[in-house]
């Protein structure tokens, strides 16, 4: 077993800046499309990933993000946490795609992001 959840080998990660709500909402990036989903403060710690990170080790872990709307920002933000806890961390700088770019792109071809997830994986769960 690989970190502390059983039976995940590796994580994959796709263009978020949802890691850490309350900070996303002190910085002013809480965005429509975030504060209809995530609309209780209340919950916020209890929804962001980076609640569960200190501590514990967790499976390799692979970040993709653009640069779009602080994404990347957030991104190496949470990846540094990642690794400050032990964890593998393999980032993709997408700053060659847009948001919608990596989403509707991924897993269509040999494209960059494609080709370094997969190669994540195959060293991963191989």
């Amino acid at each position: 077993m690989r970190g502390e959840l059983p039976g995940v080998a590796g994580l994959l990660l796709d263009d978020t800046r949802a890691y850490d709500l309350a900070a996303l909402a002190k910085n002013g990036g809480m965005v429509r499309a975030y504060s209809r989903v995530f609309s209780d403060p209340s919950q916020w710690a209890a929804l962001s990933p980076a609640s569960y990170v200190d501590g514990r080790k967790h499976p390799p872990t692979f970040i993709a993000y653009s640069r779009a709307d602080g994404r990347g920002e957030q991104s190496t933000a949470f990846a540094e946490r990642l690794r400050a806890s032990g964890t593998d961390v393999t980032p993709f700088d997408g700053s060659a795609c847009t948001h919608m770019s990596i989403n509707r792109d991924f897993g269509e071809g040999d494209d960059a992001l494609t080709v370094a997830a997969l190669a994540f994986l195959k060293s991963t769960v191989g």
